[in-house]
């Protein structure tokens, strides 16, 4: 099995995922149906190089037919999750297409948000083993998950920004203007960023607290917070993640509002971290 393919798999996973959580957020504030078409196509893309990477760690195609008489096992939770994933996502783009009511499309979206979590948590469930200590916890599940949230989230802002325009400075003047006078909605709890990009460190605490109950997985985390792996996490998986995210929301709101590049680019960023995390983790036993 090629050691990249769980890391590969994992950032697609994750991508997929933030993509469909992304379009039941742009559906809540209305986002152009362009737009959420061209989401939720990046995130069947990215849900069928998914189960590429699935399907490639198998030495032989013939061992695929074998996995859905065996639903106890995690590969079956993965391809489980990314067929849903698939349909779900089908449907929505189907709907969004053929012009549906906003009623049918937010209920196939929230479907669809809701496959790409399960497949997002699928990522993590594949490490699980409860006869290896730094793996005999189901908390391996949260991380990606988190990190699926954050990029959906950032999509989410991207897919709602208004881009850049070139007003000139007397129409700049009077659209600032009109912003302070303007009543301005209060900030949905997906919104925030900055609690989005807690969500992976949220689920890295709790995972570490429940594995290093154990001596061996101790030693294990040591090495990837403190030594050999260290770089790799904080460069890979901190830094582009949880930090980058919550200094734009801290710092660049505006940003946030106006370019859908940013949110675009933190959004690949966090589905990169979940790659890395779980080629980390998957080395630490």
């Amino acid at each position: 099995m090629a050691t990249f393919l769980p890391g590969l798999y994992a950032f697609f996973a994750a991508a997929a995922a933030g993509c469909l959580l992304a379009t039941a957020f742009g559906e809540s504030r209305c986002v152009e149906t362009n737009r959420l078409a061209a989401a939720t196509l990046a995130g069947l893309l990215a849900t069928l190089a998914a189960a590429a990477a699935v399907v490639g760690q198998f030495g032989r195609p013939a061992l695929l037919f074998s996995v859905f008489s065996n639903p106890g096992t995690a590969i079956f939770r993965e391809l489980a999750s990314l067929l849903l994933a698939l349909l779900a996502g089908a449907a929505y783009l189907t709907a969004l297409l053929t012009g549906a009511t906003r009623r049918t499309g937010r209920t196939l979206s929230l479907f669809a948000a809701a496959s790409g979590l399960l497949l997002a948590l699928a990522v993590g469930s594949a490490a699980v083993q409860p006869w290896r200590p730094v793996w005999n916890t189901w908390t391996l599940v949260l991380p990606t998950a988190g990190f699926a949230c954050l990029a959906g989230v950032m999509l989410a802002k991207a897919l709602g920004a208004s881009g850049r325009k070139n007003d000139g400075p007397a129409l700049s003047l009077l659209k600032k203007a009109e912003e302070k006078t303007s009543t301005v909605a209060s900030e949905a709890l997906w919104e925030n960023a900055k609690l989005a990009a807690s969500a992976p460190l949220a689920g890295l605490v709790l995972y570490t607290a429940v594995a290093s109950t154990d001596a061996s997985a101790r030693m294990a985390l040591l090495r990837l917070l403190t030594e050999s792996d260290a770089l790799l996490f904080w460069a890979g998986v901190i830094v582009p993640s949880v930090l980058l995210s919550f200094l734009a929301a801290a710092f660049a709101t505006e940003a946030l509002k106006r370019n859908p590049v940013l949110g675009i680019a933190l959004s690949i960023l966090s589905a990169f971290a979940a790659g890395v995390w779980q080629h980390l983790v998957l080395g630490l036993a």
